[in-house]
């Protein structure tokens, strides 16, 4: 059950609701009192309950969700990290918030994020540092930390984020619970505000594969969703352990800087080690991926100046160190190399593809080397302050943003300190279905997958 007293995942609670177990006010009013009463994550910039009931009829109504504070809302313009949001009348909601409208779903709240969508954790001097529900001392990753902490609370059944380097799958990562960022351009960008446009997608935080397949249905459009799910996402669930699985592997980055922890490997490797015995397996290296990554960063160092031009010139609020110093970068990177990056992208994306998915249809990775770290290490703030703990956060994440490409973290097991570990699975253009149905076999069949819900408050 979730805080609320409700059942925990979508497709039960939208059962109770239609066998009249409650009411769909009743549902949507213990939500609301959940988020009310929750003072512990610091999650939430804003508490905007709807004002009427949905259709019962409809796929998503009864569903709690509250989003990353970068989405327009209906009347509200997002504070995107730096306020709790502003009223404006006449502002329409972002096309995904209106697409979760129509299927039942309206938004209960906007929730905290670093400022501008710009940081691999919550650290944000305009609000106080969110909570992560498994462990106070543990980080929260960014920049859709609000979400995740939200979600792994258990005060809403999903949340939309953003995923420019890795903001949607780090927080999943470090709080224990599933992450999708799609292939680039699948769900419309209308609405969001923007970090580095060429970069930017929009993704899903939820606490299992059942539920992100629900809301992905609901987000895509009609023929999409019929590509993605043929049967629909309901009947999801049932057809998965009939999967047959090729998965590529690699666990060490060529950056030896990038080292991975001991526990980390043993529950990468046991996940492998457990799969179905046709499982096709093979180990990859990826030669490429310091220059993806160099590529990735220059594109992100390069739309993020030109984003907030007129804040590095003085001609707009200024931005936070952490927000400057990336906007900085890309101010002064030469405009041939940023035209390289992109032109590049195709070849750099045929490439991976040939070199990590020739005999397989996921690459599974690591998504935090080092496991979870505490908030005293990757604080920039803290006298315990370590970069390298901080670059670790995305070192095996913002490539796949360059090449455009769907992926998904969720939790394996635990680490000696009882914090979530998590594996980051890549797969082709358009492969979601694949991604998700995959997560969801590990979390049916493999000990200590499923993520963590905390007590009622």
């Amino acid at each position: 059950m979730t805080p609320a007293g409700l059942p925990a995942g979508i497709a039960q609670l939208r059962a109770a609701l239609l066998r009249g177990e409650f009411s769909l006010g009743e549902a949507l009013s213990r939500q609301r009192a959940a988020f009310a009463a929750d003072t512990r994550h610091s999650c939430c910039a804003l508490f905007d309950p709807p004002e009427k009931l949905p259709d019962l009829s409809l796929p998503l109504a009864g569903v709690g969700l509250a989003h990353k504070d970068i989405y327009a809302l209906a009347g509200r313009a997002p504070g995107c990290g730096t306020q709790p949001g502003a009223a404006t009348p006449q502002a329409s909601a972002a096309t995904l918030i209106r697409r979760l409208d129509r299927a039942g779903s309206l938004p209960l709240a906007a929730l905290v994020m670093a400022e501008h969508a710009c940081g691999a954790t919550g650290e944000n001097p305009h609000f106080p540092l969110p909570q992560n529900p498994l462990d106070a001392q543990a980080a929260v990753g960014g920049s859709s930390s609000g979400s995740a902490v939200a979600v792994a609370a258990g005060i809403c059944y999903g949340s939309l984020g953003t995923d420019t380097a890795g903001s949607v799958r780090i927080p999943a990562a470090t709080c224990g619970i599933l992450g999708l960022k799609p292939t680039r351009g699948l769900l419309p960008t209308q609405g969001i505000a923007p970090l580095a446009p060429s970069l930017d997608t929009a993704g899903i935080l939820a606490r299992s594969a059942a539920d992100a397949a629900l809301l992905l249905e609901n987000l895509v459009a009609p023929a999409q969703a019929r590509r993605l799910f043929p049967q629909g996402a309901a009947m999801f669930a049932g057809a998965l352990a009939r999967a047959d699985w090729r998965v590529a592997t690699c666990w060490e980055h060529p950056n030896s800087a990038v080292a991975l922890d001991g526990d980390v490997g043993r529950a990468l490797q046991n996940l492998v080690n457990a799969l179905p015995p046709g499982t096709v397996r093979t180990a990859v290296t990826l030669d490429g991926l310091p220059t993806w990554t160099r590529l990735a960063d220059t594109l992100l160092h390069a739309e993020a100046a030109a984003v907030h031009h007129a804040a590095l010139r003085a001609e707009a609020p200024p931005l936070t160190p952490l927000t400057r110093t990336v906007a900085l970068a890309g101010a002064a990177l030469p405009a041939p190399w940023y035209i390289e990056a992109l032109r590049q992208r195709g070849t750099q994306a045929r490439q991976f593809i040939a070199q990590a998915l020739r005999r397989a249809d996921l690459l599974l990775t690591p998504a935090l080397p080092r496991g979870v770290p505490d908030w005293r290490h990757v604080l920039t703030t803290s006298a315990e302050f370590e970069p390298r703990r901080l670059l670790d956060l995305f070192s095996w994440m913002s490539f796949v943003n360059y090449l455009g490409l769907p992926a998904i973290v969720f939790p394996i097991g635990l680490d000696g300190r009882g914090r979530p570990i998590s594996v980051q699975a890549i797969a082709r253009p358009g492969q979601e279905a694949r991604l998700l149905a995959f997560a969801r076999h590990v979390e049916q069949t493999h000990p200590c997958a499923a993520p963590f819900l905390p007590s009622p408050l």
